[in-house]
């Protein structure tokens, strides 16, 4: 299955052979790579992750950052213009399709930890388990099971 590792404006597919359609994957190590890509070259070192959302920390070429692996699926949804959306200060996590509410996991005041289940959202014929993005504690749910929501509504808030 190919999977896309993204930071900055750079995108690079990577199939599991390792020779991918815009760059060849050489491993060095258990969790490090060098790259070519384009005519550069590139020491991936993976640091931390991914998470649930496919975030890592990495260093290329010593530089430290967080990166983004995208597999079929979420590269399709990416597409089609309907990737998680979330408040990048506060955490707060948005509908990242238009949906059905089947299951709300969390009230407010409620802690929660960084990829705990929050809710499960029907979208496309399929369930989505929709995670916290962060650790911290819900400031509000204003969505209900049963309930229909919209892209990019509001579906669990956290406190600042």
């Amino acid at each position: 299955m190919a999977r896309e590792i993204q930071w900055d404006d750079v995108r690079i597919e990577r199939e599991a052979a390792g020779i991918g359609a815009e760059g060849e994957w050489t491993a060095l190590g258990p969790r490090t790579w060098s790259v070519f890509h384009k005519g550069q070259k590139f020491k991936v070192e993976c640091e931390k992750g991914p998470d649930a959302e496919g975030h890592l920390v990495v260093r290329i070429n010593g530089v430290r950052r967080e990166v983004r692996v995208m597999d079929e699926r979420a590269k399709l949804l990416e597409k089609m213009g309907m990737s998680v959306t979330a408040g990048a200060a506060s955490g707060d996590v948005k509908a990242p399709m238009p949906g059905k509410v089947l299951q709300v996991l969390v009230q407010p005041g409620a802690s929660v930890e960084e990829g705990q289940p929050l809710l499960v959202l029907e979208a496309m014929k399929m369930e989505n388990m929709i995670k916290a993005v962060a650790s911290g504690v819900v400031s509000e749910v204003p969505i209900s099971e049963g309930q229909a929501v919209e892209k990019g509504a509001l579906l669990v808030g956290f406190e600042a």
